[in-house]
C-alpha cells in the first residue's frame, strides 16, 4: 500500500493513506480504545465459572441434602458450562486478535505461518491454546463426582416439647374393692402400661420436634429411694448351732419383699418391709440374701425407703422412631428431686360403696406379683431342704454346681439395684402415659441426628480446576499485541479478502471492518463456483481464443456449478483436458455414460 508524505503537518510527520478518505475509518491503535472488552470479560466470566464451581463444592461440603432445593451437582454443570462456554469464546476473539497483529509485525511473516495459526506444525501461542482449551470440557466428569452423598452425624441446640405429668393423676392405676387394702384389679389405662413395661416395648411421643436424638433433663413423676443395710445372723451347719431350732427352722436365705398387709405379722423383717395403708404413696421395699458360700455367717440385709415424688429425669428422645426412654447408663440415683409429693391417704371404701379406685396400689400391685421372690433353706432328718417361692431367686443365683453335696453353698447377687430400675421404668412409663394436653414442657436439648449430607471430593476438583485453568492461562497470551491494531477485528473471511485485496468489495476504505464492507457493497447474492475467462489466442503458443476455467466466488449469475473431476490447476493444461474431452465425445470413443474411472483411464 502506498504512502505519501502529508503537507498538512510537516512537524508532526503524520501519515494519510490514499485508500482512507475523512469520511472513512481511521486507523487507531490504543490499549484502551482497542481493548477486546467482549474476550476479557469472556475471559472473567471463565474465571468466574472456576470460582464458582470451588465456591459450590467447599459450601456444601457436609451440609444435609434437604437444605438444598437444588443440588450443588446442578450448580456445578451451570458453572462448567459458563467456564466452557466462555472460554471457547474468548479463544475466537484472541485468535482474531492474534491473526492480525501477526500481519501487523515489522518482520517479514510467511502466508503459511497465517493460514497456519491453528497448526501445531507451525508453533505458536494460538495453537497452543487451540489445543487446551478444547480439552477444558474434560473437568465436567470430575466435577460431577466431585460431589456425593453420604450420612454425616450433626449436634445442634434446639428446643423440644415433651409431654409428661409432674404427678400421676388421682386414682389412676388400680381398684381397691370394699375394704380391702390391696387392689383387687388393675385399671384399665395402667394395664396397658404394664403390659408395655413388661415387653420392654418403646414409649411414644408425639411432635416433639427433635429429629435425631436429643438428650435432656425434663421434669415428671418419678421415687425417691433411701437404702440403709444391716446384718442378720444365720447358721446352716447343725453341728456348729447354738439353738438346734435355728437349724430345724431355716432361714431365707434369699428374699425379696413387697408387701401391703393390714398389720404386722409378727416377723422383724417383714413388719419393717410393708407399705403403710395410712401413707399409702410410702413403702419399703426389703432385700435379703446370702452373699457367700459358707453355711453360717451374716446375711445382707437392705431396707429401702420408696417415696413418689417430682423428679428431673435425664432422659433421651429417639426423633426417628418418635420414643423416649430415660437415659442410657442412668439410675434412681441420678434423679435430683424437685420436690416430695405429699400424696394424700388412698380412699378406704365406706360401707356403702364395693369399689374405689387407688393411686398408687396398682403401681406397687405390680412391683410385689412381679418381684416378690424368696428361697427358704432348713436342715431336717435326711439333710437340707429348699423351698423356692417366686422367679426372682433363681435369676440371680451365683453358685449351682453338687447342690445334692454341698447345698448350704448356694449364694446370691445382689438384685436391689434392678428392682429399683424396673420400679424408676415403670414409674416414669405411668409418669408419660398418663400426661394430660397441660402438662407439655419446652426444654432446650442438645439434638444429634445423622442425616444424608454433600461430600466434596477435592481431589476430582482440582483435576478439574487444572484443565479449566490451563485452557484459561494458555488463552490470555493470544490477546497480546491488540493495543497495536487500528481497528476492531475478526476472522471474517470478507475483512481478510478484502485485506488482501479482493475484487468487488470496494476500493472506498480499506480499513473498514466486515459488517462495514458489506454495508459498502450492498446485499449480493453469490455462489462458490466455475467462472471463465477469456484467453486471447495466438500464433505463438498455437492454440486459438479460448476460456479458461477458474474457481471463484462469484454473483449467482457469473459462476456454475462444475463438472466432476474438472482441472483447473493450469490453466494451459485444463483448456487442453476439456477440448480433448469435448472432441472424444463427439467422435464417440468416449460413452457419455461411462463410469468415471473408465474416463479417466482412457
Amino acid at each position: 500500500m502506498e504512502d505519501k508524505q502529508s503537507p498538512t503537518s510537516s512537524a508532526s510527520n503524520k501519515y494519510e493513506y490514499d485508500a482512507i478518505d475523512k469520511a472513512g475509518n481511521p486507523w487507531q491503535p490504543g490499549l484502551f480504545r482497542r481493548a477486546p472488552w467482549l474476550g476479557l470479560g469472556a475471559m472473567l466470566g471463565a474465571l468466574l465459572g472456576i470460582l464458582a464451581a470451588i465456591i459450590i463444592l467447599k459450601v456444601s461440603d457436609g451440609q444435609p441434602i434437604q437444605n438444598w432445593s437444588v443440588q450443588p451437582t446442578v450448580y456445578l454443570a451451570i458453572a462448567t458450562a459458563a467456564t466452557n462456554i466462555f472460554l471457547h469464546y474468548a479463544l475466537i476473539e484472541a485468535v482474531a486478535i492474534f491473526w492480525w497483529a501477526r500481519a501487523l509485525k515489522k518482520d517479514t511473516t510467511p502466508l503459511g505461518a497465517l493460514t497456519g495459526v491453528f497448526s501445531t506444525r507451525n508453533f505458536s501461542i494460538a495453537a497452543l491454546a487451540s489445543v487446551l482449551v478444547p480439552l477444558v470440557p474434560i473437568n465436567r466428569p470430575f466435577l460431577q463426582r466431585a460431589s456425593r452423598v453420604t450420612q454425616g452425624h450433626f449436634e445442634q441446640s434446639t428446643d423440644v416439647n415433651i409431654n409428661i405429668a409432674s404427678r400421676i393423676p388421682e386414682g389412676f392405676t388400680g381398684y381397691l374393692s370394699n375394704r380391702a387394702y390391696m387392689p383387687a384389679l388393675l385399671a384399665a389405662p395402667f394395664v396397658q402400661i404394664v403390659q408395655g413395661f413388661n415387653q420392654r416395648s418403646p414409649i411414644s411421643i408425639v411432635d416433639s420436634g427433635c429429629r435425631g436424638i436429643c438428650n435432656t433433663d425434663v421434669s415428671g413423676a418419678g421415687l425417691v429411694a433411701n437404702c440403709s443395710d444391716s446384718d442378720f445372723s444365720f447358721e446352716l451347719d447343725p453341728n456348729e448351732a447354738e439353738d438346734p431350732d435355728q437349724v430345724i427352722n431355716g432361714t431365707d436365705v434369699f428374699g425379696t419383699y413387697l408387701l401391703w398387709p393390714s398389720a404386722g405379722n409378727g416377723d422383724l423383717l417383714r413388719d419393717m418391709m410393708v407399705w403403710p395403708v395410712m401413707t399409702p404413696g410410702t413403702f419399703n421395699l426389703g432385700v435379703q440374701y446370702k452373699s457367700s458360700a459358707d453355711c453360717g455367717g451374716s446375711l445382707v440385709t437392705r431396707n429401702c425407703t420408696v417415696r413418689p415424688a417430682t423428679v428431673m429425669y435425664p432422659v433421651s428422645i429417639d426423633g426417628n422412631r418418635s420414643s423416649i426412654s430415660l437415659a442410657t447408663g442412668s439410675t434412681i440415683r441420678d434423679d435430683r428431686v424437685v420436690k416430695i409429693d405429699a400424696t394424700p391417704q388412698d380412699p378406704r371404701a365406706p360401707l356403702s360403696k364395693s369399689l374405689n379406685m387407688s393411686t398408687y396400689g396398682g403401681f406397687f400391685k405390680t412391683l410385689s406379683d412381679t418381684y416378690e421372690s424368696t428361697l427358704h433353706m432348713d436342715y431336717g432328718a435326711i439333710g437340707y431342704q429348699i423351698q423356692n417361692q417366686g422367679a426372682l431367686a433363681n435369676q440371680y443365683l451365683s453358685t449351682s454346681d453338687n447342690l445334692r453335696e454341698l447345698e448350704y453353698s448356694l449364694s446370691f447377687r445382689d438384685p436391689t439395684d434392678d428392682i429399683l430400675a424396673d420400679m424408676r421404668e415403670l414409674m416414669f412409663r405411668t409418669a408419660v402415659r398418663s400426661a394430660q394436653a397441660a402438662d407439655v414442657q419446652q426444654v432446650t436439648t442438645l439434638e444429634s441426628f445423622d442425616t444424608p449430607v454433600f461430600r466434596s471430593n477435592y481431589r476430582f476438583l482440582a483435576i478439574a480446576v487444572l484443565f479449566s485453568v490451563l485452557g484459561w492461562l494458555a488463552t490470555i497470551p493470544v490477546f497480546l499485541g491488540w493495543w497495536h491494531l487500528g481497528r476492531a477485528v475478526s476472522l471474517s473471511p470478507i475483512e481478510t479478502a478484502k485485506a488482501f485485496g479482493a475484487p468487488g468489495l470496494g476500493n472506498r476504505d480499506s480499513n473498514a471492518d466486515a459488517r462495514a464492507i458489506l454495508k459498502a457493497t450492498g446485499k449480493h447474492e453469490v455462489r462458490y463456483g466455475i467462472s471463465s475467462k477469456t484467453r486471447p489466442g495466438g500464433d505463438s503458443d498455437g492454440l486459438k481464443q479460448s476460456s479458461i476455467l477458474t474457481w471463484v466466488i462469484r454473483s449467482m449469475s457469473d459462476v456454475q456449478m462444475p463438472e466432476r473431476r474438472l482441472w483447473t490447476k493450469n490453466p494451459t493444461n485444463a483448456l487442453l483436458v476439456w477440448e480433448l474431452c469435448s472432441w472424444l465425445l463427439e467422435s464417440q470413443v468416449l460413452d457419455p455414460h461411462m463410469a468415471d474411472d473408465d474416463i479417466a483411464s482412457v
